[in-house]
């Protein structure tokens, strides 16, 4: 699948919002702090890790690479949008960091700023965006050296089971009933049942998955994401921690946001099991033997 006209437009005003991206890792009262809770997430795990080198695969506006940096590791990072690498460029600088340390590149096609494999490279919301998520998790891991780490986010399918919205209909009709074998009567039933639960499902017509930018992103399955494609690319799962918890469904961010925020958050433990389902994002950590 290539990018359409549409998702390069997006794209484009995404690099738009190099100037304003990095509020998404404040805890405002507005906004749940979901990317916080990820980038604590990832900043943990190096932490015990401790590699020597460190790429950023799509580093957006840079405060996790500046993050890394103040943190001690000898990280680098890049990103495809020219502004969100000038965003990032100037923040560095702002923090007494090295603004080479940025470049700009895509995640399927970019040059190794350095002439060693790295020993950890991460992507913290990004590598579920590309057209062919297994080819990009591969040419990542061509850039990993032996017993290296590769740490990324992935957005959660089976969150659509409780989300009851949209796209609880749409994994079920894709996963759960195969509506091409169906007699005209039971596909008609089917989509009446359908219908009285999520008003907008429709057989024929299954939901586009889009973010708010109105760019294309692929949802996985955290108990076939190994095999699918860690084990495709000869990397082996070490484990899966779940982040963006949502204690209601996702209406009540709008009907009753505070409450909202406030459960949600109490539930951000990456190992709560209720995250498999609860929880529209998780972060894979594996390791190139």
């Amino acid at each position: 699948m290539q990018p359409n006209q549409k998702d390069r437009e997006a794209f484009v005003e995404f690099g738009l919002e190099a100037g304003t991206y990095d509020k998404n890792y404040s805890e405002s009262p507005d906004r749940y702090p979901d990317h916080v809770f990820r980038l604590r997430i990832f900043l943990d795990l190096l932490k015990k890790i401790r590699p020597k080198s460190l790429l950023d695969a799509g580093c957006g506006s840079g405060v996790p690479l500046a993050t890394f940096l103040k943190a001690g590791f000898n990280a680098y990072g890049f990103d495809r949008s020219t502004e969100m690498v000038q965003e990032t460029s100037k923040r560095l600088a702002a923090n007494d960091l090295d603004p080479s340390r940025v470049f700009e590149g895509d995640l399927d096609n970019f040059s190794r700023p350095i002439s060693e494999l790295f020993d950890a490279i991460v992507g913290l919301g990004t590598v579920y965006y590309t057209t062919d998520t297994r080819k990009t998790v591969g040419h990542l891991a061509s850039h990993l050296s032996t017993n290296g780490d590769i740490i990324f986010s992935l957005r959660n399918e089976l969150f659509s089971l409780g989300s009851l919205n949209d796209y609880s209909a749409d994994f079920l009709l894709q996963q759960f009933y195969n509506t091409s074998q169906l007699s005209e009567s039971a596909k008609s039933s089917l989509q009446q049942l359908i219908s009285e639960r999520f008003p907008k499902a429709n057989i024929d017509k299954l939901f586009a998955n889009v973010d708010e930018r109105q760019i294309r992103s692929n949802l996985h399955n955290p108990l076939t994401v190994e095999s699918e494609l860690l084990e495709p690319n000869g990397l082996k799962l070490k484990n899966i921690y779940y982040y963006h918890f949502h204690a209601l469904p996702p209406i009540f961010e709008h009907t009753h946001q505070q409450e909202f925020y406030k459960l949600s958050s109490e539930r951000e433990v990456p190992s709560d099991w209720r995250g498999m389902f609860s929880a529209s994002c998780f972060v894979v950590h594996a390791t190139k033997p």
